[in-house]
């Protein structure tokens, strides 16, 4: 068990050691899946929302770690929800968690190799910590607040790209897809304004990949806590900027997300706003 007053640095390292021990896992359900093709899905909110074995077992681990190393720490799984903690008014600050413990599960369950785990920490509210861990590509992207982001332990920045013409951007869609236009305008807009738009099927990869300068921007609307609460951290530290769509801060609650290298923020939100006037 770490101290209460456990640092950042610490409380990092904590959620490296973890999330690699869950990318363990989601590595051993994609040798499964190639070798036999026979792991069970089941499906959440439509029959485009699948969920695995492997999504359980990722989230029991990093979860049952957690408990162990951070009683006090509260945690919210994309799977199991809301966790118990046994007394949540012995911490002075508000500690929260939000797990992903497979992002990507459509990739996932394909053997399509761009899916994570994600692992994000908001004290008071604030997005404190970021964790994101590719056991395909054995990337692993981690940033605490004031201590810069990394991909694999070596510093990572945002692009230089000065313009929207010039930017290669990502988004991502809903599950709700088959039934509802939601970000359709968005992805015409930017197909005319960007150099490129691209889709890769994970938010939290999404933000990472902005983070390190693969991507110039990423757009996302629906997005829960658990897709972006690390993300968010990783772009920011790798000296990004991240609003919500009116360039605010509200992005937690209003699922709206826009990340970017800062340079082309403004761009994005103009694009964004244009699409929405044209509803």
């Amino acid at each position: 068990m770490l101290q209460a007053d456990s640092s950042l640095t610490d409380i990092l390292g904590a959620a490296v050691t973890i999330a690699r021990g869950a990318g363990a896992i989601l590595r051993e359900g994609l040798t499964a899946l190639e070798n036999h093709r026979d792991t069970a899905l089941r499906f959440k909110t439509s029959d485009i929302d699948p969920v695995t074995e492997y999504d359980v077992r990722s989230e029991k681990f990093i979860v049952g770690e957690l408990r162990q190393l951070f009683p006090t720490h509260y945690i919210i799984g994309e799977e199991g929800g809301a966790y118990q903690i046994e007394n949540p008014r012995s911490q002075i600050q508000n500690y929260t968690w939000h797990i992903d413990p497979l992002d990507g599960t459509v990739n996932f369950a394909h053997g399509f190799p761009m899916f994570c785990v994600s692992m994000g920490l908001l004290i008071d509210g604030v997005p404190s910590v970021g964790v994101v861990y590719n056991p395909a590509t054995d990337e692993l992207f981690a940033a605490a607040l004031g201590s810069g982001a990394t991909r694999n332990g070596r510093p990572i920045r945002v692009s230089a790209t000065p313009v929207l013409n010039r930017a290669l951007v990502v988004t991502g869609f809903g599950y709700d897809t088959h039934v509802s236009d939601g970000n359709m305008n968005n992805f015409l807009g930017f197909q005319r304004s960007a150099q490129a738009t691209r889709r890769i099927g994970s938010a939290a990869l999404n933000l990472c990949y902005t983070a390190a300068g693969k991507m110039d921007g990423h757009w996302e609307m629906k997005v829960k806590p658990h897709d972006i609460a690390a993300g968010i951290v990783l772009v920011r530290e790798a000296g990004g900027t991240v609003t919500d769509f009116d360039g605010g801060d509200d992005i937690l609650n209003t699922g709206r997300i826009v990340s970017s290298n800062g340079l082309i923020h403004r761009e994005m939100l103009d694009v964004l706003k244009a699409a929405d006037d044209r509803g």
